[in-house]
């Protein structure tokens, strides 16, 4: 497979934090999630298992697309998920209230920050919304205009940001 999950650690880090951390603080029962560069769907799953009301799962790979039902179906989690094959780096117009959302682009990437302003721009997502991307730790990333660094931890190879929208 040539997908790169979210290793378990750092998904127990980012639920950690989303929880625990005061600036971020958030009650998860309530938020609904969007799993942009889905992969496998690790993380929309580990949000589904840990009481997020519901995911959107989005990735452009087949391959990727029947990991991810095959994961949805296995982890009974069917009614609360939705899997949308389409290129993640240009979102379509839509309106919808996501609360929390998960970027794990491939780390070669470059034009990370504006596909986040395209997203925040296209609908999808409240305007107090938590972005949160997982990058390479050596990668640089310039941070979008008209958003903030709420926090950021780094584990293994990985850097994990929070981003808020301001």
């Amino acid at each position: 497979m040539n997908t790169r999950p979210t290793s378990s650690k750092l998904r127990e880090t980012i639920f950690n934090m989303l929880i625990h951390s005061p600036k971020l603080n958030l009650n998860l029962e309530k938020i609904k999630v969007l799993d942009i560069f889905s992969g496998s769907g690790a993380f929309g799953l580990e949000s589904l298992s840990r009481g997020c009301r519901n995911c959107i799962f989005i990735d452009n790979s087949i391959e990727s697309i029947k990991t991810i039902n095959k994961n949805i179906e296995i982890l009974k989690e069917e009614k609360n998920s939705k899997v949308i094959k389409t290129d993640a780096s240009k979102p379509i117009k839509n309106k919808l209230d996501i609360n929390l959302c998960f970027l794990d682009p491939p780390y070669e990437i470059e034009n990370i920050s504006e596909i986040i302003k395209n997203w925040s721009l296209s609908g999808w997502i409240d305007k107090n919304a938590i972005y949160i991307l997982e990058k390479r730790k050596k990668n640089y990333f310039k941070l979008p205009n008209g958003f903030k660094l709420i926090d950021s931890r780094k584990v293994g190879i990985s850097e994990v940001l929070f981003l808020k929208n301001y």
